[in-house]
């Protein structure tokens, strides 16, 4: 805006008013402002790229973390699967050699008892027949006939008893009907129920005792198979 004085007398000065041009129009803005202007624009774009950056590069972070969490609770898992199970195959391998140990010592045991009842049962039995001869001589018949069935009707020559089983022995191959041609003869060297029978093939013996034994080894043979 231009103002003049009213007096024609004066000089004249003309004022320029800020903010307006000689010809009235708003001043133009100069091209420092609209270079800060868009320095600015330029400023607040990168400021948000960094943000944006920092936001996405904090995300992969956490992203990464919960990762590593989860591949260290993973691994944990696996190796406290791993290690159980190492451990219950130690613990089925010690109940199996236990149980193992317990079947041979239930079998050693069961062997020793059979031993012992086989041993008493033969000891019973062998009291009982050495009762039974010397309180009645006539049971010895039983013995007689078992041992002229393993002959099988070989031709006996000769029967040595114990002396006080002569008369006992005769009177059996007499019931028996097998008597003929033998020759019974006492040998003190025998002991109470022992009795041989000579043949032309070799000689029986039919004693108590050795029947005994016999049997003794029949079961001692069948438990060491068992």
């Amino acid at each position: 805006m231009v103002k003049r004085m009213s007096n024609p007398s004066s000089s004249v000065e003309t004022v320029v008013w800020p903010g307006r041009n000689s010809a009235g129009s708003p001043p133009r803005a100069s091209a420092p402002q609209q270079v800060q202007l868009g320095n600015a624009s330029a400023s607040h774009a990168d400021s948000a790229e960094l943000e944006r950056r920092l936001a996405e590069a904090e995300r992969l972070r956490k992203l990464e973390t919960a990762e590593a969490h989860h591949r260290g609770v993973e691994d944990g898992l696996r190796r406290g699967r791993e290690e159980a199970a190492a451990e219950m195959k130690k613990a089925l391998d010690q109940v199996a050699r236990t149980l193992e140990e317990l079947a041979k010592v239930k079998s050693k045991l069961r062997q020793e008892a059979e031993r012992e009842l086989v041993k008493l049962a033969l000891a019973v039995a062998r009291r009982i027949l050495y009762r039974e001869i010397t309180t009645d001589p006539s049971s010895i018949e039983g013995i007689v006939h078992a041992a002229l069935q393993k002959l099988q009707q070989r031709e006996v020559s000769k029967v040595r008893v114990c002396p006080q089983a002569v008369a006992a022995v005769k009177a059996a191959l007499d019931r028996i009907g097998s008597r003929s041609g033998m020759e019974i003869v006492a040998d003190p060297g025998l002991a109470t129920g022992a009795m041989l029978f000579e043949t032309s093939v070799g000689e029986l013996d039919a004693s108590i005792e050795t029947q005994l034994q016999e049997i003794q080894r029949g079961f001692a043979d069948r438990l060491a198979i068992q």
